[in-house]
């Protein structure tokens, strides 16, 4: 399953998401080792997490999901504004989170990486997130 998420930085994908802590808040992110983005989330280092609303992510998800050369701007033609922490916020996202790493627990082939929550909003009320269902669970 990937969950309808970017991360802005440099591969804005990621296939796992969820809330790790109340107090304060904070998220754990699944990130495979063999993605570029690895590298990107060390502690310390600050990203948005973007939330993708249902029926209006596919093109994103097609977008993001290509090879881009070395160095290549990823988010090209993708409308975006600045976030206080200096990340791009997509502008069709139907939420943001603001996040900084503050601790990596490496996993067979994934890292988990936890984030504390800055700051957020949430731009559309009473609408679906964005789930995209593999396939097969055994692959990605």
């Amino acid at each position: 399953m990937l969950l309808g998420c970017t991360i802005a930085m440099n591969l804005p994908l990621t296939n796992w998401v969820m809330q790790a802590s109340l107090t304060p808040l904070g998220l754990a992110i699944a990130v495979a080792k063999d993605r570029a983005i690895e590298s990107f989330l060390q502690t310390g280092d600050r990203f948005v997490l973007n939330v993708l609303e249902e029926g209006n992510y596919q093109h994103l998800i097609r977008h993001f999901l290509k090879r881009f050369p070395p160095g290549a701007d990823r988010f090209e033609g993708i409308k975006t504004v600045p976030a206080s922490n200096g990340s791009p916020i997509i502008a069709d996202s139907l939420a943001y989170i603001e996040c900084e790493v503050s601790s990596r627990l490496e996993c067979s082939d994934h890292w988990i990486v936890y984030s504390d929550v800055q700051a957020g909003r949430v731009a559309k009320l009473d609408v679906l997130t964005a789930v995209h269902h593999r396939k097969v669970g055994n692959h990605y």
